[in-house]
């Protein structure tokens, strides 16, 4: 009689379950590899330097107003600038560059502002 006992059943049953899990796995395990090698190929794509976009302040508002003549008055070879990506206000090669007009009005960019416009003198 070629009948298995309970214990060799079992064997049986858990020798095939592994490889039927294991393959399972690996299938799953190829999806994730192909995403990230579309990823791979779109990252690798060259990128152009972020070149930085000045725009002019605007002379109608008060605010504006108020730092043009300052700097006319005061330092009248500046040129003012804003830059949006800018979190603070810098000098570059006699040009004043500042976040936007918004971000500039608060206690603690004005503060920059100053301490900006002194290390000029």
């Amino acid at each position: 009689m070629n009948s298995l006992s309970s214990k060799q059943q079992l064997l049986h049953l858990l020798q095939i379950q592994p490889l039927e899990l294991h393959q399972e796995f690996s299938a799953m395990a190829k999806t994730p590899e192909a995403e990230i090698g579309v990823l791979a190929e779109a990252v690798a794509e060259p990128v152009e330097p972020a070149v930085p976009v000045y725009s002019d302040p605007d002379p109608e508002l008060t605010f504006c107003k108020d730092v043009l003549v300052a700097l006319r008055e005061y330092q009248p070879e500046l040129r003012w600038r804003l830059n949006p990506a800018s979190t603070e206000p810098m000098l570059q090669n006699g040009l004043l560059v500042t976040p936007s007009t918004e971000l500039l009005q608060s206690a603690q960019q004005k503060k920059l502002l100053w301490l900006c416009l002194q290390q000029e003198n």
